[in-house]
């Protein structure tokens, strides 16, 4: 994967806000028609790149709304994430998905005029990609109109979701076709992603479709047919054939977000806590990927009076080193004896926020210090690692879809008879993707496959467990699509933990409050779809039907 260049285009899709219906439109007809004025295919390959890939990423540690929900993270200070309150209103990703369409049709439309077939074939699989997320996340969507006020579409229908889906692995087809048959070179240099080899987009074409077919198997009853024949096309496979791009670490722009030149302040940070959930799923495994994502508690709790104040040093694999000190707990410091009813983890280095706990640092495990804790300090839970604190790092990605989920894909589709192959293949080398991309040695790799704890039952239902179980881990920092298929499959049942009981989980996204106002006809069809037909968190799309 190559880094973000400094040269990008230089277009602007700023989203519009407007009290006059028909003004938002008019703005989305001029967008259309001046988007790609005077500009090539590879600065539209890579703007296209660059803003969908930071639009997946941004939803996974920038906002805390899809992380908390999949419980990878916790909220530490001032917020409802922890009991899913972000989906109680209308969001607007829906339109942050659309200002990027804006440019992918445009681009679209550039590559026909000039007969850049590879080049059409990799804007489609981004159109196909941005809609699919509109679909997975709202239900019915527009669609089949949408993108199309040149031709006097100003206010367009919502389709089906059937339709929808049917619709895009129609595109991804397409997709594969004008790859296999373009001949045009794919500039290196604006290829953030896979510079320039039309091999490894078509494998993300192929990769995408699998993602799709899998979202869909319990509505389409021709899904194991597709899927199988793919499994002869080109996938993305090893543990480096992953679409994502790097960051360059110089700008707010090109920089990762936790690190100091988004977050100078040290306190956003500090607000976002490793999950209790996620901790002790690590550690129950002995997983190696724990010291890669997690910081050791700087004053953890023990209960052997004889290692207070004795100070351990950790250095974890990508050498940052953390001081950690004991602290002894004594139920006679009337201090410590108030916060035992939320002191959850003792003689740990390693220890998470309690999911679904009010977002209040004081309550993170019996943080009882409050004076020298800070607005957002708290020293009795674990921080996310200091490798989530650079601008820039080997293994800091933009994510929008890597090989390790590719292969759970298709352990899962395997387990359930959709595609032959062996599932528990396919899962082990989930695994193995995963750790490669979090620099996990092959050794210790070979060491944690070797344990019992590891391999996969006999009956199906605690194969998918066990699948479920590993795909949740790898998709850390993939939160868009953790959600999807905690919200598909139940798995891994999490649902309860914590403080959660009596917090339904949330099934979808809020349509845009927009849509109400200037798209009404057809928004209150696309609410009629919906079961029941009420446009909240808990109704179910088609695909949950």
């Amino acid at each position: 994967m190559k880094p973000f260049y400094k040269t990008f285009a230089a277009i602007l899709l700023a989203g519009v806000f407007s009290c006059s219906d028909d003004e938002l439109r008019i703005a989305d007809t001029v967008q259309q028609l001046d988007a790609v004025e005077s500009v090539n295919d590879p600065y539209l390959l890579a703007s296209v790149i660059k803003q969908t890939s930071l639009f997946y990423q941004n939803m996974s540690f920038d906002n805390r709304r899809l992380p908390s929900a999949v419980q990878h993270m916790q909220s530490n200070y001032q917020s409802g994430d922890n009991f899913y309150s972000g989906f109680k209103s209308p969001i607007d990703d829906m339109y942050s998905a659309m200002n990027i369409l804006k440019l992918v049709d445009g681009s679209i439309g550039l590559a026909d005029k000039r007969a850049s077939k590879a080049h059409k074939g990799i804007f489609i699989t981004f159109r196909v990609l941005l809609f699919s997320f509109m679909t997975d996340f709202y239900g019915d969507v527009y669609y089949t109109e949408a993108l199309k006020a040149r031709e006097g579409i100003l206010y367009p229908k919502y389709d089906k979701q059937q339709v929808t889906y049917n619709g895009l692995l129609k595109e991804l087809e397409d997709a594969t076709a004008l790859l296999t048959a373009g001949t045009e070179p794919i500039d290196k240099s604006y290829d953030l992603m896979f510079g320039g080899d039309k091999t490894k987009w078509i494998k993300f074409a192929n990769s995408l479709k699998l993602r799709l077919l899998l979202h869909a198997s319990g509505k389409m009853a021709d899904a194991g047919t597709k899927m199988t024949a793919l499994l002869n096309a080109p996938l993305l496979t090893e543990a480096t054939e992953n679409a994502s791009i790097g960051y360059v670490g110089v700008t707010a722009d090109n920089s990762w977000k936790g690190g100091n030149i988004n977050w100078g302040s040290v306190d956003e940070f500090n607000k976002r806590r490793p999950c209790k959930t996620l901790v002790d799923k690590l550690t129950e495994l002995k997983d190696p990927r724990l010291n890669v994502w997690i910081a050791p508690v700087e004053n953890p709790w023990t209960t052997d009076k004889a290692q207070n104040g004795v100070a351990v040093t950790t250095i974890d694999p990508n050498g940052f080193t953390y001081t950690s000190k004991w602290e002894y707990l004594d139920l006679n410091n009337k201090d410590m004896a108030a916060q035992t009813s939320n002191i959850t983890d003792t003689d740990k280095l390693y220890v998470g926020f309690i999911a679904g706990m009010l977002s209040d640092w004081k309550n993170g495990n019996g943080h009882y210090n409050t004076a020298a804790g800070g607005v957002v300090g708290n020293f009795k839970v674990s921080q996310f690692s200091q490798l989530f604190r650079q601008n820039k790092h080997n293994l800091l990605k933009a994510q929008i879809m890597n090989s390790d989920e590719v292969q759970f894909i298709l352990a899962e589709a395997a387990a359930k008879g959709l595609i032959s192959g062996s599932a528990d293949a396919y899962y082990r080398k989930g695994i193995t993707n995963s750790m490669l991309r979090w620099g996990v040695k092959q050794a210790d790799i070979t060491a944690y496959l070797a344990q019992p704890s590891i391999a996969l039952p006999a009956d199906k239902a605690g194969q998918l467990a066990k699948i479920a179980d590993q795909k949740w881990l790898a998709l850390f920092t993939v939160s868009a699509e953790a959600y999807l298929d905690l919200r598909r499959t139940g798995l891994p049942n999490i649902f309860n933990n914590g403080r959660l009981s009596g917090f339904p989980f949330p099934l979808r996204y809020r349509y845009p409050g927009n849509e109400l106002g200037q798209n009404r006809t057809a928004y209150d069809l696309g609410v009629s779809t919906l079961t029941p037909a009420v446009d909240d968190q808990f109704s179910k799309i088609w695909l949950l039907q």
